[in-house]
């Protein structure tokens, strides 16, 4: 977890529920594992006694108290048995985001908050996988989709975070909002399509490599290993032109008569 990350989420706690402070606050953190092995994560910012904090993640870790099945189907827990969800540098990891979405909508309360920091910049960096970087307009589209309300937006950017600007969060503040009994219904109709949707998938692959194919690899690699030996070509030539220069530009000595 990166400094700025970190910052976010204490802003968010501060901002939002520094009110519930001695009242009971059930809270999930989606993808709480310590990657180091050697830190708490979120968890020493929610440590009010009256509060409960679960960590949730794929695989046992530090940090971890329920772990999932799958990451888009979270048959381990209740509907509407939280108050607040957060989620930290995860959703870049996460396949098919707007699927995890779904089931923060389906475990918030009424009125719960959901916090969620992802980067729209930043390197590769693979736990187990890195899928997405996130615009400004991609987190506000995932909370409609799944039936949460914005309420508040932060994108990290160069010219006015300088010195948060190698990742480039993005924070979004999300509430799920009371529903009819008619708007209910659609929504457990549009929620279980989602999941079934996601049912069967295998783990994310890389391509498959089978003899033959792989034909834009192929191409790419001998178009660049033909533009080096031009490069090549061009040097020595350019080389040689150079000596020969030198040798045009080089006075001759003065020939001296007997």
């Amino acid at each position: 977890m990166h400094r700025s990350s970190y910052e976010k989420m204490h802003g968010f706690r501060n901002a939002y529920l520094n009110a519930f402070e001695g009242r009971a606050l059930s809270l999930l953190d989606v993808g709480s594992a310590s990657v180091s092995g050697e830190d708490d994560g979120y968890r020493p910012l929610f440590s009010d006694p009256a509060w409960r904090y679960v960590g949730l993640d794929l695989a046992p870790a530090r940090n971890v108290d329920v772990v999932v099945s799958s990451i888009c189907e979270w048959g381990e827990l209740t509907d509407s048995s939280f108050d607040v969800v957060i989620s930290g540098q995860a959703f870049e990891h996460i396949a098919w985001p707007w699927i995890t979405m779904m089931e923060i909508a389906r475990v918030l309360r009424p009125g719960g908050l959901a916090a969620i920091t992802a980067p729209s910049a930043g390197h590769v960096h693979r736990f187990p996988q890195d899928c997405w970087r996130f615009y400004p307009d991609g987190f506000p589209a995932l909370a409609q989709f799944a039936g949460l309300r914005l309420l508040e937006q932060h994108t990290d950017t160069s010219y006015a975070y300088p010195e948060n600007a190698f990742w480039g969060d993005v924070f979004v503040v999300l509430r799920r909002p009371e529903r009819s009994a008619e708007e209910e219904i659609r929504w457990r109709r549009r929620h279980a399509a989602t999941i079934e949707s996601a049912r069967g998938l295998d783990p994310l692959r890389g391509p498959e490599r089978e003899e033959g194919f792989n034909a834009i690899q192929r191409t790419a690699t001998e178009a660049l290993l033909s533009l080096n030996k031009r490069r090549v070509k061009t040097r020595l030539m350019l080389d040689t032109f150079s000596r020969a220069w030198r040798i045009l530009r080089t006075p001759l000595p003065h020939l001296s008569r007997e």
